[in-house]
């Protein structure tokens, strides 16, 4: 191999050692074609949709975090590096994908052959619900006696609100300000006090994680992100609550798509 042909490597791209065998190439190769086929069957897609498209529709699915997608679009770069380069005597490409390469692509395509739901992920665990008129201080001793810092409020059998601890630190403020007694009593006197970004998104039970991740940090047009998903059976608002995701679950969730 000419040293000329070790300037072409790419990044992400070694160069084939002659008496390395077999060549990484193959398996990389493998993965790549699988993830291809596997995207093109789970959307659906026409065999004229390349896979650059594919990759950002799987993408706005929440079937690919944005950063596993921007791995496998350069991946696909590396392919054709690959399939269009130099090859030895004996038929091997000249540039072959690094170990860590490998890995990688192998790993995202494990990923979306099989990926984690977001309460396989997290697990169960009571969820704690109120009406409006409610005395505010049961949720207060919840507060004191676990880690719980969020409860959807049920009125009628359906969704109304979500009760945070940022709105009853809220409330304490305004409160104690007055005659340094804290004066209301109920859940929805305390609600009084919740701002725009106090609120949820529903989900389905059997959401992926990589959905409840994008939910929760996903701004809206105004910038404001959610307190918390909450997971029902369906992901609607009149059905009993199963589990309550916030921002301390997503170092969980994230860990579970990264690894």
């Amino acid at each position: 191999m000419s040293s000329g042909h070790v300037g072409h490597c790419l990044t992400r791209l070694g160069c084939v050692n002659e008496q390395t065998s077999p060549n990484r190439a193959i398996p990389f190769l493998a993965a790549f074609n699988d993830i291809e086929d596997f995207l093109r069957d789970l959307l659906n897609a026409k065999k004229s949709d390349n896979f650059r498209w594919m990759v950002d529709l799987a993408a706005r699915k929440h079937l690919l975090s944005d950063e596993h997608a921007d791995d496998l679009k350069e991946f696909a770069e590396l392919r054709n590096a690959i399939s269009h380069g130099l090859y030895t005597e004996d038929m091997r490409p000249i540039a072959e994908p690094l170990p860590e390469t490998v890995a990688e692509i192998e790993r995202i395509r494990d990923l979306l052959r099989n990926p984690p739901t977001a309460l396989g992920v997290l697990g169960h665990h009571d969820v704690h619900t109120f009406s409006p008129g409610d005395d505010i201080r049961e949720a207060l001793q919840i507060i004191r006696r676990t880690r719980i810092s969020q409860f959807p409020i049920y009125e009628g059998g359906r969704f109304v609100a979500l009760l945070t601890t940022n709105t009853i630190a809220r409330w304490v403020a305004a409160d104690l300000d007055d005659n340094d007694h804290l004066d209301a009593r109920s859940v929805a006197e305390v609600l009084d006090w919740a701002e725009e970004n106090d609120r949820a998104v529903f989900l389905a039970k059997d959401v992926l994680a990589q959905e409840a991740i994008d939910a929760l940090t996903t701004p809206r047009k105004d910038g404001s992100l959610p307190r918390a998903v909450v997971l029902t059976e369906e992901g609607r608002k009149d059905q009993r609550p199963i589990r309550v995701i916030g921002g301390s679950d997503l170092a969980e969730l994230l860990d579970a798509v990264d690894n």
